[in-house]
């Protein structure tokens, strides 16, 4: 009777088993799936979350590049129209400097100048401390630059120093470039010779008279170091990096502390972003060439991402042209945006790869290749 009673309740135990088991396992495979799913769900709500603010911020820094990079051209093309009116007379070059210095006062730009075919030149500078100077070659010596301060109107005040330099500036490539192709231009990046710590690219606009002979040329310099200030001041997050690389990988500027050249030797040596302490800089820049071989074949915008010490970096990298189509040797240049991200906290990193080379005093034009076509060849006045 006692083995009857024991099969009996191992029967009953079975049946209980049999009976709660599986509603057990389908609770567990519903919270499961459910715990799954929604983790799934949240997972691509903030990945979605932060490929938007990558959008936004890549847009919101595209406006503020963009008329960065527009200003020169502008200042240039003000510049045409006031020498059209007779506004500005380019014979006087206390005059002409006193009206650049004004515009210095007012755009965000590193050098307003204007050579004559004949040797004389005038040009206003700003340093990285903000302080303008006053340079002018006159056509009795075009090898002897004269450097005065500026006082708070814009005028010529004291002599500081005379440098002599050992070539006339219609061989300085801001001057020849323009001239030999006749029409506005981007230089490339360039090297100053009587400051090898200053690299600077120029907006450069042939003038011409009405029986289309060159009077001189006109243009307006972006320096590298204030390029560099000008990421830094950009409206984007604390945690926020921008920097800007050619398509050769060289870096152009950063809005870090890191300069994008060495000095050797009294030389500028440009630094390639490869090559930077910089692990943000550095890794970002490897990640686009192993995407995608060359930064020459970055096309559109397109979202990226690499691993920095355990955590997932988002890129976005954008393609960026001049507006006017005279950024020469930088037609196709790319925008690229990271934006670091762990869960629910981010930090966006912004960068734009360019593709602009050139040397001030140290090279002469013939150096240089003048790629891309302008809107118009030249200005003509009087």
């Amino acid at each position: 009777m006692s083995d009857s009673l024991q099969v009996a309740q191992t029967r009953k135990v079975s049946l209980r088993f049999i009976l709660v088991v599986p509603f057990v396992l389908q609770i567990f495979a519903a919270v499961g799936l459910t715990g799954w799913m929604s983790l799934q769900n949240g997972q691509k709500a903030v990945n979605e979350l932060a490929d938007q603010l990558r959008i936004e911020a890549s847009n919101r820094i595209a406006t503020h590049l963009d008329k960065y990079l527009t200003t020169p051209k502008q200042i240039n093309q003000v510049n045409l129209i006031a020498i059209d009116l007779g506004l500005l007379d380019l014979n006087d070059l206390k005059k002409t400097g006193q009206f650049f210095s004004r515009q210095m006062q007012i755009f965000n730009v590193g050098y307003i100048n204007y050579a004559s075919r004949d040797g004389a030149f005038i040009g206003i500078e700003r340093l990285d401390n903000g302080k303008l100077l006053f340079n002018e070659y006159l056509r009795s010596n075009p090898h002897l630059t004269s450097i005065y301060s500026i006082d708070a109107q814009g005028n010529r005040s004291h002599l500081e120093k005379v440098e002599t330099v050992p070539d006339a500036v219609q061989a300085e490539s801001w001057y020849a470039d323009a001239a030999k192709v006749g029409h506005p231009v981007w230089s490339q990046i360039y090297q100053w010779d009587d400051k090898p710590e200053v690299l600077s690219i120029s907006s450069s606009y042939p003038l011409y008279s009405k029986s289309h002979q060159l009077i001189g040329v006109i243009g307006v310099d972006l320096i590298l170091t204030q390029i560099s200030t000008f990421l830094q001041n950009l409206p984007i997050s604390a945690s926020s990096q921008a920097f800007i690389l050619e398509r050769n990988g060289a870096l152009v500027a950063s809005s870090g502390s890191e300069r994008p050249y060495q000095v050797i030797n009294d030389k500028a040596q440009r630094l390639l972003a490869i090559d930077s302490q910089d692990p943000v800089v550095r890794l970002a820049t490897q990640k686009l060439f192993n995407h995608f071989g060359s930064l020459q074949r970055i096309q559109d915008s397109q979202p990226l991402s690499f691993e920095l010490n355990g955590k997932r970096q988002f890129v976005r990298v954008t393609p960026w042209q001049d507006k006017l189509g005279q950024l020469a040797d930088c037609r196709g240049c790319a925008r690229v945006r990271l934006h670091a991200g762990d869960r629910y906290q981010y930090a966006s990193h912004d960068f734009a790869v360019s593709r602009c080379t050139r040397d001030r005093h140290a090279h002469r034009a013939s150096d240089f290749s003048t790629a891309g076509q302008a809107n118009f060849a030249g200005h003509h006045c009087c």
